[in-house]
């Protein structure tokens, strides 16, 4: 064979794999959009819309794994953003609805995209708590911030190297200081409201 047919047969695959690049990247792009979307969402409370988004997402991550199937060697990385912020999405609406978590398997995720996602779980969280403060809900507080410390611990336990879990362990000691701030702001709140209790009681019994 001739170094004109090899080359020409190297273009033609190069070109094949570039034309299926470009179309991940734009689906890809599109899903973090949409599940950008669908957080806003969870924290409108407008759930209908959230599934629907949802739905959608499913569809564009099966349409990109297709794609990806083709040749993972080369386009299995290119999951990573759009899985992690799939179970951002996801988890973060089942926390707020009170249902239990889904698993990588239940959303069909690889498993670190999924511990990468949990860990951004967190500041939507923190998110969700600072709004709560902001409107006086206080009622729902500590159970913020106990599923941010559930969360935190699980993803704390993935004890491995770098080069296995890629970058989960700054994750996790971002999140870790997001939850110190959030812990700090929820109990000035929480102490901040006993006092005006407390102050309203004695001006009730003064007037009585």
């Amino acid at each position: 064979m001739t170094l004109k047919k090899i080359f020409s047969d190297l273009s033609e695959d190069l070109d094949k794999l570039d034309r299926d690049r470009e179309e991940i990247l734009k689906i890809t792009r599109k899903i973090v959009r949409d599940c950008s979307v669908a957080i806003k969402y969870v924290h409108r409370k407008e759930f209908d819309n959230h599934f629907e988004k949802v739905n959608t997402i499913k569809e564009q991550l099966k349409k990109v794994k297709s794609i990806v199937t083709k040749d993972p060697g080369m386009f299995f990385k290119y999951l990573k953003i759009p899985e992690q912020e799939y179970t951002e999405a996801v988890v973060f609406h089942s926390i707020i609805s009170k249902q239990s978590f889904p698993s990588p398997t239940d959303l069909d995720l690889a498993p670190l995209h999924y511990a990468l996602g949990l860990a951004d779980v967190i500041g939507e969280l923190r998110r969700f708590a600072l709004n709560n403060i902001r409107h006086s809900q206080i009622d729902s507080l500590d159970d913020i911030l106990e599923n941010m410390d559930e969360i935190y611990n699980f993803l704390f336990s993935l004890d491995y190297p770098s080069g296995l879990t890629l970058d989960l362990r700054h994750k996790t000691d971002q999140a870790r200081n997001i939850i110190e701030k959030t812990r700090g702001d929820i109990s000035l709140t929480l102490q901040m409201h006993d006092l005006r209790k407390c102050i309203e009681n004695r001006r009730n019994f003064n007037e009585d």
